[in-house]
């Protein structure tokens, strides 16, 4: 019967752990015991380097992981083939088979079944265990921690907002720290963008994400929207203790891109730079209503493009992203089932006059639900895109952000 090892990796003891199974691994004779390797974790954003090892060599080996959220079970699965030590490092060995299928360590994690955003707040125990022929060779027990694990988050109803702000915990009155005032796309509502802005702060960046529509008191649709929304939310952001009013930033993802590339450009003073992920540089017009303006500034609607891609938009309607102060963050993937989201993305960056201003993501097969925060299972299953793919856009996106917020803090 092959040995057996078990192994309890909370996030908080993984530095020991890892320490220890290299050791081992060092003065590991022919007949190491199989195990799994687990490097710490030090927050959400950052991956695990796990490694199987004492398999034995060209040993076929599967490796399930499991885990609950909100009451549902969840798991991936992969199979593997060791190398002649005996090893597979899953940062470097794609599985022959499995819910992922390209060499990354994290497959276990962003692989299983679908979650809510809610649930991404959690810490949450993931159960990593390898066997082969039915036998269990090694297990596990890997904590993940959760983007809302060390962030503060409160409903803000100011001024007639819907919104919520989310804060580093114990951020101090006397921080500078640069902000970013969040939003959604065509879906609406609060829910998408009040878990970028958890991201964000989990980061370490305040964060007010703003519901535009489909909220009590506001429009029902993507139709005559009042920018004095945004303007309304960029004005309590920059009030904040702790915001760097010099350093703010607007977040927008797909029709809300435009948004904060509007407000970017054309509040120069309240706004710094943007981050417009699968975004357009140019207004369109409602939605689903194409024949009324999306947005509207002192009761008048602001012009607006038609949808079709190579219909030229009214020159009113071209957002000047020149006009930008500072850093601009775009992003799509090539198969993005919603709209032509990286002619967009080229149309846009064109424009820029100062090429370093802007930090374009591409993907190849990615799809559009590319700002979600990376590792975690939530909206991969898109007709025609690779699951892989969009997660590796949105590992590329919040490397991004993550340098240009802390550019922004120097």
């Amino acid at each position: 019967m092959a040995s057996r090892r078990r192994d309890h990796v909370p996030a908080v003891a993984l530095l020991l752990t890892a320490s220890l199974l290299a050791l081992a691994a060092c003065s590991a004779s022919p007949e190491q015991e199989p195990a799994i390797e687990v490097a710490p974790q030090d927050g959400a954003f950052d991956p695990l380097a796990i490694t199987l090892t004492g398999l034995g060599a060209g040993r076929e080996v599967r490796l399930v992981a499991t885990t609950e959220l909100e009451g549902s079970a969840m798991s991936s699965r992969a199979t593997f083939v060791a190398d002649e030590d005996g090893r597979v490092d899953l940062a470097t060995t794609a599985p022959t088979e499995g819910s992922w299928t390209t060499a990354d360590a994290m497959g276990p994690f962003w692989s299983m079944n679908r979650a809510s955003l809610a649930a991404l707040s959690a810490d949450v125990d993931v159960r990593l265990v390898v066997s082969a022929d039915d036998d269990v060779l090694a297990e596990a027990v890997v904590e993940r921690r959760g983007y809302g694990a060390d962030v503060d988050v409160q409903d803000v109803t100011d001024d007639g907002m819907v919104a919520a702000y989310a804060v580093p915990d114990g951020l101090s009155a006397d921080a500078s720290l640069p902000a970013v005032l969040v939003f959604s796309g065509s879906e609406g509502g609060l829910g998408n963008a009040r878990a970028t802005a958890i991201s964000l702060a989990a980061l370490g960046y305040p964060a007010l994400a703003i519901s535009y529509f489909k909220s009590p008191g506001q429009p029902p649709q993507l139709e005559n929207v009042p920018v004095e929304t945004f303007l309304t939310g960029l004005a309590w952001l920059r009030e904040q203790p702790g915001v760097d009013t010099e350093r703010v930033f607007t977040f927008g993802q797909s029709r809300g891109g435009e948004m904060a590339l509007w407000l970017a450009a054309n509040h120069p003073d309240e706004v710094y730079g943007a981050f417009a992920p699968t975004g357009a540089g140019r207004l369109y017009c409602g939605y689903p209503n194409h024949g009324v303006p999306a947005w509207t500034l002192a009761g008048e609607g602001l012009p607006c493009a038609e949808y079709r891609w190579g219909v030229p938009p009214p020159p009113e309607a071209v957002v000047d992203v020149d006009a930008i102060v500072g850093p601009t963050v775009l992003a799509c993937g090539r198969a993005d089932p919603v709209w032509e989201a990286c002619l967009l993305l080229t149309e846009a960056t064109s424009r820029f006059s100062d090429p370093t201003q802007v930090r374009a993501i591409v993907q190849e097969d990615a799809g559009h639900f590319i700002v979600p925060a990376p590792y975690q299972p939530i909206a991969l299953d898109e007709p025609g895109a690779e699951p892989a793919a969009t997660h590796q856009a949105r590992v590329d996106l919040w490397n991004a952000v993550a340098d240009v917020l802390a550019q922004a803090r120097q």
